[in-house]
């Protein structure tokens, strides 16, 4: 496959790529309102959870935490260790060496970006690994801002830079590639955070629980009877 013009025409793999996650904070999710502060939980845990469940390197990052930003979500600290979070005294992420290091560290060149806000925490490590030749994502839906007009005005430039602007449940599902081998990390995540998904799967489960039962009863039907 040629990938000299198009970098990202190599899809997402659990081993081609790493998250970062950065400065997912509790006081930050809640003053920065451009999504709903519940549905950007959410968001977040269930973009983490991805990382889980494909053994994706993932290097957090934490700024001010004893400051208005507050510490790392206590549910990122389950799912990662308290040692995972790295604190730094930079604005981006990416000037700061221990950061970045823990990044190359990786070996990885597929950067997978969310943080709080998209227009600082996101946006500026994104465009400066860009420059370096990494290929980066910034997953919108796992961050937010002030306001949607900071998002738009963000995605315009992330995208201007050849940053990917995408969502947690695109990463979801390019990474799981295959149904048959990984459905069941799909089924998961979005019954768990995906709320419409976790309406049909209850409707399936319980329609096909029923059709066993009738089954079981009264045998299989001939569905085409009606038709002789």
């Amino acid at each position: 496959m040629n990938t000299t013009n198009n970098p990202f025409a190599e899809e997402l793999t659990p081993e081609n790529c790493c998250f970062i996650m950065i400065d997912h904070q509790v006081g930050l999710s809640t003053f920065l309102t451009s999504l709903d502060p519940a549905i950007l939980k959410n968001n977040i845990i269930g973009h983490a959870k991805t990382a889980k469940a494909f053994n994706i390197p993932t290097v957090l990052g934490t700024s001010w935490p004893h400051g208005p930003n507050g510490p790392t979500m206590p549910e990122l600290i389950q799912l990662f260790g308290a040692d995972s979070v790295i604190d730094r005294p930079f604005v981006n992420f990416w000037n700061d060496a221990k950061s970045k290091d823990a990044v190359v560290a990786t070996g990885r060149k597929k950067l997978v970006i969310s943080g709080l806000a998209t227009e600082v925490c996101v946006a500026f490590p994104a465009i400066k690994a860009a420059q370096e030749g990494y290929e980066v994502y910034a997953v919108i839906d796992a961050s937010a801002d002030w306001n949607p007009l900071v998002t738009q005005i963000t995605m315009q430039r992330l995208a201007s830079a050849g940053v990917v602007v995408t969502t947690w449940v695109a990463v979801l599902a390019e990474l799981a590639n295959n149904t048959q081998i990984n459905g069941q990390h799909i089924a998961n995540l979005l019954s768990e955070h995906v709320g419409q998904y976790a309406v049909a799967m209850s409707n399936y489960i319980g329609v096909a629980a029923n059709a066993k039962l009738m089954t079981d009863v009264i045998g299989t039907p001939p569905l085409m009877a009606h038709l002789g």
